[in-house]
């Protein structure tokens, strides 16, 4: 082999080995770079699944709880629609009650909400003004507390039941629906606890 031949064997000798050196040290570069690549990939899966079970576990959890508030809501209502019937029927019997019971109602009205220390008038509608009972007065006058004094009035007052009180122009409508009305809310208590314990 001659000289010239020598250094061209020389030059692809070292040429060969630096290219495998250039090849050797990009196939590791490659690798790294893959490898990195793979483990940031995975990290990035497993915190867009871990996120992706938060968020399911989270709309889960409130579907729960707005389908759980819906029944609520819904035994709330039926509850309430109940309660509303009970009062209504509570009013109907009273309407309904015999004379005698009924009168005997309009006494303990009459003297749970006559005013201590001033003359009241008492005005009863037409339809009770005209099947009074001829002892009423006496009975009203027996069942007021001491202190109280109501006077019948003859002119009609415009109610299906119960009675006005007249204080000094002032009225207070004691009809059973204004009674009933005015206790609403302990009477929605009493009722609930009958019917739901």
């Amino acid at each position: 082999m001659n000289g010239v031949d020598k250094i061209i064997e020389d030059i692809r000798s070292e040429s060969e080995q630096t290219v495998n050196a250039v090849r050797k040290d990009a196939s590791e570069k490659k690798e790294a770079i893959l490898a990195a690549a793979r483990t940031k990939a995975e990290a990035e899966a497993a915190r867009i699944r871990s996120e992706g079970s938060k968020k399911a576990a989270d709309i889960r959890a409130r579907s729960g709880s707005a389908a759980e508030l819906r029944r609520r809501q819904r035994i709330l209502s039926c509850k309430q629609e109940l309660i509303a019937e009970t009062l209504d029927r509570v009013l109907e019997a009273a309407e309904k009650l015999p004379e005698e019971r009924y009168f005997d109602a309009l006494l303990h009205m009459a003297a749970e909400n006559a005013h201590p220390g001033e003359q009241g008038v008492m005005k009863l509608g037409g339809r009770d003004l005209g099947r009074l009972p001829a002892d009423f007065e006496q009975k009203l006058a027996g069942a007021l507390p001491t202190g109280t004094t109501l006077t019948l009035s003859r002119e009609p007052a415009e109610l299906s039941d119960g009675f006005l009180l007249l204080y000094g122009g002032i009225e207070e409508n004691c009809s059973f629906r204004a009674v009933l009305s005015a206790r609403r809310e302990e009477m929605q208590d009493k009722v609930c606890g009958i019917l739901f314990g």
